[in-house]
């Protein structure tokens, strides 16, 4: 834990927290590290989650399967992002996704209860945090709004050129790196992958972008 300190301070989570309220509150909230090899299932649809989680190291990917068993990605989470925040509200609650490792990954687990319950002192820790987890939330939700906005385009092109076009706003950069590979990409947007390839082929050909592997320019 102490390896991570400055890490977990600096965080979205309990920034804003001096070290003796972080101290005090990483006790209160029974914080331990967790460690997940690749492809390991952190949380699995259905779950009822008791725990909150900040990743420490590695990648994760949020995931959802069809009836027919296709896969959909929801987003791509790193070091630093929350797990499960948008579950901690309800004790009952269970998941619709599954939380995945795509690499050795270690996350700071912190006790459901404890984070959704302000203490007997009303402490000035717990107020930054669950102040702190209001503007997390309001983050996520204009993320999935944008995912909305990429997927609900008509055609494989304008999912491209609109998922594209908000990661170089993102960025504030026309040259970026997306956080996806082809495979991934094509699930995040739920498109065949083969004809996202033949289509941003297309497009780098008609000189609206120029890519390689990850690392995308768009032209103008």
């Amino acid at each position: 834990m102490e390896k991570y300190f400055n890490q977990i301070k600096n965080s979205n989570l309990f920034f804003g927290m001096s070290d003796e309220e972080l101290k005090g509150i990483l006790e209160c909230f029974n914080a331990h590290v967790k460690s997940y090899k690749k492809d390991e299932i952190v949380i699995r649809q259905g779950d009822v989650i008791k725990s909150l989680y900040l990743i420490l190291e590695g990648n994760i990917n949020i995931e959802k399967d069809t009836y027919w068993g296709r896969r959909i990605i929801i987003s791509k989470l790193s070091a630093n992002d929350n797990i499960a925040l948008s579950f901690v509200a309800s004790k009952s609650m269970k998941s619709t996704i599954d939380v995945m490792t795509t690499e050795d990954t270690k996350l700071l687990v912190l006790n459901y209860e404890k984070c959704t319950s302000m203490c007997q002192n009303a402490c000035t820790r717990h107020k930054v945090l669950i102040s702190n987890m209001f503007e997390i939330l309001a983050k996520e939700n204009l993320e999935l709004l944008q995912k909305i906005e990429n997927i609900s385009q008509k055609t494989i092109r304008d999912k491209l050129l609109t998922y594209l076009s908000n990661e170089a706003k993102k960025n504030k950069n026309n040259s970026f790196e997306i956080a996806f590979n082809r495979q991934d990409l094509a699930d995040y947007l739920n498109i065949d992958r083969s004809a996202m390839s033949f289509e941003l082929s297309k497009l780098q050909k008609e000189g609206l972008l120029q890519y390689d592997r990850n690392k995308f320019i768009l032209k103008s």
